[in-house]
């Protein structure tokens, strides 16, 4: 590995650290680590030993000059950072959402494109395993040609109506259960069918217009461990609050194609329905893949535990193989080994060596049309072709 590779990573968050662990894994120098907080950044940067934290980004790029920047921020600042990055010629990894609108994701997709620098967007669970398996067995003819696909995910909902503001309560900053879940969910999706969205109809539910404002939640691991708590009635009514458009339901119907051509021989019909409310009975939170054969079932979010549907309905269990398993980095939690393998890919192509494919900006803005779609409730409507592309970036 080339030792010369230095990066910069912009955002000292949740994702800011998976990206650092994961260049590190691959040999690259993390030089420096920006964010708006002093206080903040200046804690990361100690707790993983980066030689300088900054809250001036731009001077930063201008003064290391990296051959790589990530991104880990709210989708508000992304499209100044990748235009400053491609006018320096740096390489790009960012986070996903790729903006806050399909438009403004597609004029960055073609900014990095007319730059000629490499580019990845961090959808990193289609390296899940359980994905290549599930696409392995498609490809095999497990069940038969692929005709619909479904799936239905709820829970309990996460906190309540005093349950802090953060970024993820606002469109504009890269907010909403779609920005969050769906853009890992169809990727993951992409990645198994072999195919893209060609067209799509849906509708996305806003649960709260308003949430109080409880200092400056950095890090959302910390509500999830509840570091940060929800005020009581009585204290809220004396803090600020901030608006909410934000959806944090939706459910969608996708016609799935293996081109940008919209061929009806490659069709399949994909659904899928994601909210709070009590987890069904059956079929478990998960994919159904329907065959002219079978049916695969895929039990989970992110990680997908496969069984195929035999006759009965009895469920014959098909674990991933260790081969597939055993590809997948060791640096920390499951996310972060996630982030170590989408870096590999993108750093080797950077370097110009051997590689898989990646997922790229293009693949983050046909997703954010996608969203864009379903948010806006007024029947089928056609992706863009030009975002339909190829997918991720062939090996």
């Amino acid at each position: 590995m080339d030792p010369a590779l230095r990066a910069v990573v912009i955002g000292a968050g949740w994702a800011g650290e998976g990206h650092t662990k994961a260049l590190r894994h691959h040999g690259v120098d993390v030089a420096a680590i920006c964010a708006r907080d002093a206080t903040v950044v200046a804690a990361v940067a100690a707790r993983l030993q980066i030689p300088e934290a900054s809250t001036d980004w731009q001077a930063t790029l201008r003064r290391v000059r990296p051959d790589v920047v990530t991104l880990a921020t709210p989708a508000t600042l992304r499209s100044q950072v990748v235009a400053i990055a491609a006018e320096m010629g740096c390489h790009v990894l960012c986070e996903k959402p790729l903006a806050s609108t399909g438009v403004e994701a597609g004029a960055m997709y073609r900014l990095v494109q007319e730059a000629g620098i490499k580019h990845a967007y961090g959808a990193c669970h289609r390296y899940d395993p359980s994905v290549a398996w599930l696409a392995e067995l498609l490809r095999d003819g497990a069940i038969g040609r692929l005709q619909e696909v479904d799936g239905s995910f709820r829970g309990p909902p996460r906190g309540g109506p005093l349950r802090p503001w953060t970024w993820v309560d606002s469109l504009a900053a890269g907010g909403g259960a779609m920005n969050l879940g769906f853009t890992h969910s169809l990727g993951m999706l992409e990645q198994i069918t072999g195919r893209v969205p060609v067209r799509v109809v849906g509708e996305a539910r806003v649960r709260r217009r308003r949430a109080p404002v409880v200092g400056m939640v950095h890090d959302l691991r910390d509500l999830r461990k509840g570091l940060i708590k929800s005020p009581t009635a009585e204290e809220a009514e004396r803090l600020q609050w901030r608006e909410c458009d934000a959806e944090f339901a939706y459910s969608a119907s996708m016609i799935f194609a293996t081109s940008a051509d919209d061929t009806t021989a490659s069709e399949i019909l994909v659904r899928t329905l994601n909210g709070p409310g009590p987890e069904p009975a059956w079929p478990p939170n998960g994919w159904r893949f329907y065959g002219e054969t079978g049916t695969l079932m895929a039990e989970g979010s992110f990680s997908l535990k496969v069984s195929r549907v035999g006759s009965g309905g009895a469920l014959e269990p098909l674990p991933v193989p260790e081969r597939l398993a055993s590809r997948l980095p060791t640096v920390g939690d499951d996310g972060e080994n996630k982030w170590a393998a989408l870096i590999g890919d993108f750093l080797a192509d950077v370097r110009g060596e051997p590689r898989g494919p990646y997922p790229t900006f293009l693949d983050g803005w046909r997703t954010q049309e996608v969203i864009d779609a379903i948010r806006a409730g007024r029947g089928w409507v056609d992706v863009p072709a030009a975002a339909r592309g190829t997918g991720a970036a062939a090996a």
